[in-house]
């Protein structure tokens, strides 16, 4: 079977060799991710594919279109894993932050309360699902009901932002720009886990320890690489961690 299981693959790849397929979603952590895996197995045929949707990247995984794929769920809204595939936390409560233009007032404040962009406009991509689910949910918890933009042109999106037309949630690592402020928001309206997943068979044991190593090592410094995030953590305590080892979420206690 395990022979079957590598010929199928090599047949995929085109090659002759070991091929390794990654989903995630977009984010900036994926750059770090890949060189790792590829400075680690540099005749490995290494292959990524980005998709807004968690649950698209579950489906491309069903399919055997993927071995292993980068998730977000935001908290009240946990995706079920097909049979047999494995969830290791990467993160178990990642907060959303708001990205806005330097000269939004709310822009003057470390800390900004998500009432005080009840009459924004709001950036959101549609086929994002759960996290479309999610904001809503956080916009009707705080009593706003903002104008929503469905825009899923990135360059597009952050071009209202830097010109004030609009705001969006942003992940906590999201850099700052000339025109653009990154802030925390009071409370954490909007947090998310984020998990490795694998469908069985696709790789070995110990290729998805080091592959969640390689993602665990990629997170934690562009984390550290963070003013914004790194004082947000500081203020944490032990509601934040990179799991070290990616233990399966059968065998942890995770609260959403």
């Amino acid at each position: 079977m395990t022979a079957l299981v590598l010929a199928a693959r090599d047949a995929a790849c085109g090659v002759g060799g070991l091929c390794l397929r990654i989903g995630s979603v977009g984010g900036r952590v994926v750059s770090g991710w890949l060189r790792r895996v590829h400075e680690r197995l540099p005749n490995t045929e290494t292959t990524i594919h980005i998709e807004v949707s968690s649950a698209s990247l579950l489906q491309l995984l069903v399919s055997k279109q993927l071995d292993a794929a980068l998730i977000h769920e935001p908290a009240g809204f946990p995706l079920r894993l097909p049979p047999d595939m494995e969830r290791r936390v990467l993160v178990p409560r990642e907060p959303r932050f708001v990205a806005l233009s330097v000269g939004h007032p709310a822009a003057a404040h470390p800390v900004v309360p998500l009432a005080e962009l009840g009459d924004d406009a709001w950036i959101m991509d549609p086929a994002a699902g759960h996290e479309c689910a999610a904001l809503r949910r956080a916009f009707t918890t705080a009593g706003l009901n903002p104008r929503l933009l469905h825009v899923r042109d990135s360059a597009t999106a952050a071009d209202l932002v830097a010109s004030g037309e609009a705001v969006r949630f942003c992940e906590p690592t999201t850099e700052p720009t000339d025109a653009t402020a990154v802030r925390p928001l009071l409370g954490d309206p909007l947090t998310a886990q984020l998990s490795l997943v694998t469908r069985p068979g696709a790789v070995p044991i110990t290729e998805i320890d080091a592959l969640y190593a390689d993602l665990a090592d990629a997170y934690t410094e562009l984390a550290n690489g963070s003013a914004t995030y790194r004082a947000w953590l500081a203020g944490a305590g032990d509601g934040w961690s990179v799991s070290p080892t990616g233990v399966p979420r059968e065998r942890q206690d995770i609260s959403a």
